[in-house]
């Protein structure tokens, strides 16, 4: 299995430097559903008058959006137990160093901040048949989203 190019982090390829990538079980799509997922609009400048239907709005509301959170799940592939601890703690450090631009291949860059493993790791030995396999979810922050990038 080769990810390379799939997803970067600050221009490091994920899979190359952490054996890290983007995973989902079969039949899952809780990943594109995150990055996917629209955030919500900010609350528009509306007058209600007690007299009269409904609100007024401004004649062209100028929308903007809020921050919003997504939860990403990553797995960490490797030969040993021993490369994949390694893996997964230099790649849990770097996720600590600030707001990470990560390029996920096909649909954007996010500039996520990293905010809470929602769960504990599941650890896997044998998988496959030979590997060791580590499965984790990352709640980010994305502080100022955009719908297009790149």
């Amino acid at each position: 299995m080769d990810m390379t190019g799939y997803l970067t982090m600050d221009g490091t390829d994920v899979w190359t430097a952490y054996k890290a990538f983007l995973f989902e079980q079969e039949g899952e799509h809780r990943n594109m559903d995150a990055l996917l997922r629209m955030p919500k609009a900010k609350d528009v400048t509306m007058v209600d008058f007690r007299e009269r239907n409904g609100v007024e709005l401004p004649a062209s509301p100028d929308l903007k959006l809020q921050s919003i959170e997504r939860t990403l799940q990553f797995a960490i592939l490797a030969d040993s137990e021993a490369e994949r601890l390694t893996c997964y703690r230099n790649f849990l450090n770097a996720l600590l160093t600030g707001v990470k631009a990560f390029a996920v291949k096909n649909y954007r860059t996010y500039n996520l901040l990293y905010q809470d493993m929602p769960s504990d790791p599941s650890w896997y030995n044998d998988y496959a048949g030979r590997k060791y396999l580590v499965v984790f979810s990352v709640k980010f922050l994305e502080p100022n989203p955009v719908l297009n990038s790149d």
